[in-house]
């Protein structure tokens, strides 16, 4: 489907309105302008929310954060989740995962941002450098 320029534009204004000033979305206000539409079906809403679905993955998925270790971390990832959460903010959601393929070191994502610590990582980045 595609979403003209005045929906995309409403869908980014009704987005915005649901942000909390920490940057988190306002479930409360989300739910309410979203069957606000579905009441009232103005010219276009069903592009509107459409966009406005995708704005909302988006915003989710770069608040995700996961932590994968090669090795068991005892608390499972609490105290990186707690630093990173001091420096960014509190996060949409969280997942640890244990996975021995690289070899050692802790790789975070947050987003579309790796901090790569890994063994497997540094061999990649080294590999590369000489190639």
């Amino acid at each position: 489907m595609k979403i003209d320029r005045h929906a995309r534009q409403l869908a980014k204004k009704y987005f915005r309105a649901c942000l909390r000033p920490n940057g988190s979305l306002d479930e409360s206000n989300l739910r309410s302008i979203i069957q606000l539409l579905i009441q009232e079906k103005p010219r276009n809403y069903i592009a509107t929310l459409t966009r406005l679905q995708r704005l909302i993955e988006i915003a989710v998925e770069e608040r995700t954060v996961q932590v994968e270790s090669a090795a068991p971390l005892a608390d499972q990832g609490a105290n990186i989740f707690a630093e990173l959460e001091r420096r960014f903010g509190p996060p949409a959601r969280t997942t640890y995962e244990f996975n021995p393929s690289p070899l050692g070191g802790v790789r975070i994502r947050r987003g579309s941002t790796i901090w790569d610590g890994s063994i497997r990582g540094r061999l990649n980045r080294l590999e590369r450098a000489f190639v």
